[in-house]
């Protein structure tokens, strides 16, 4: 067994002894999780001991879901900081009674991508930047505030409901075969940029449950910003309501797949 203080993010945990400050067989905040030698031969994934007070869960986490102890080994950096990209929302996560969970895809979409600090473009300088096919696809950390990412668990119909909507503009891999890259859309796989007023409005148009592993995002953007936004769409002269090619690719970036980040490169490379 290996002990990973979640507390600690594991800085303070003796591997040796397997105990950690708080007990680990005690402690709210520790995980044992099984090393790769005890992984359940069929591939159904890693199994988590999460220890709350004197219950314990046991989980079965996806083969697609990392520890942060293992993102952070992947990233180059401490479990602390990727708790910390999770709950800014700079990394999709699920939260396994006191432990989190990441997306693997996640986390190499986030490896292909640059380091560079940089502080982040205002919505409208992002905007701007994007209307101009003026962005830098290995720091796609820089233009994150065009719009919030909110991820939803929506059937199909609710989705493109929402799609069609005055105040709504597809992207990711949808818009990307609009713009003539032979990309397939997964099942269940949807990238929406939505006005602020539109996202507040949604609990009343359709059934949309909060769930960070969705694969259907709303990139929600700031009401003063979503008008120029909407007019970089009509500048662009694109249909059925795409966003514009800088925007889509930058969220292809975020994506894990490479044929995305070929696909992103592509839009950016072919704008007019």
């Amino acid at each position: 067994m290996v002990a990973i203080c979640e507390r600690t993010g594991g800085d303070d945990v003796d591997r040796t002894s397997e105990t950690c400050p708080g007990q680990p067989d005690r402690c709210s905040h520790c995980v044992r999780q099984t090393p790769s030698s005890h992984r359940d031969p069929h591939g159904a994934g890693v199994a988590l001991v999460v220890y709350i007070g004197v219950f314990q869960y046991i989980i079965a986490m996806a083969s697609d879901l990392l520890s942060l102890a293992d993102a952070s080994a992947l990233l180059g950096v401490s479990s602390e900081r990727v708790r910390q990209l999770v709950v800014a929302g700079d990394l999709p996560g699920i939260r396994f009674g006191n432990a989190w969970a990441v997306p693997r895809d996640s986390i190499d979409a986030r490896r292909q991508v640059s380091n560079r600090r940089g502080r982040p473009l205002s919505a409208r300088r992002a905007w701007e930047s994007i209307a101009a096919g003026d962005v830098d696809l290995s720091n796609v950390t820089r233009y994150r505030n065009r719009g919030e990412a909110r991820r939803y668990e929506m059937s199909a119909a609710d989705v493109e409901f929402v799609s069609k909507q005055d105040r709504a503009m597809v992207s990711g891999a949808v818009a990307a075969v609009g713009f003539g890259e032979l990309l397939q859309g997964k099942r269940g796989e949807s990238d929406l940029y939505v006005s602020a007023s539109l996202h507040d409005e949604l609990a009343s148009l359709v059934a949309a449950v909060p769930d960070q592993l969705s694969g259907v995002v709303l990139r929600v953007v700031p009401d003063d910003v979503w008008a120029f936004v909407d007019s970089v769409a009509l500048a662009a002269g694109v249909g059925d309501r795409l966003a514009p090619r800088a925007a889509v690719a930058l969220d292809l970036m975020e994506s894990g797949d490479p044929r995305h980040w070929v696909a992103a490169q592509h839009l950016i490379e072919s704008r007019d």
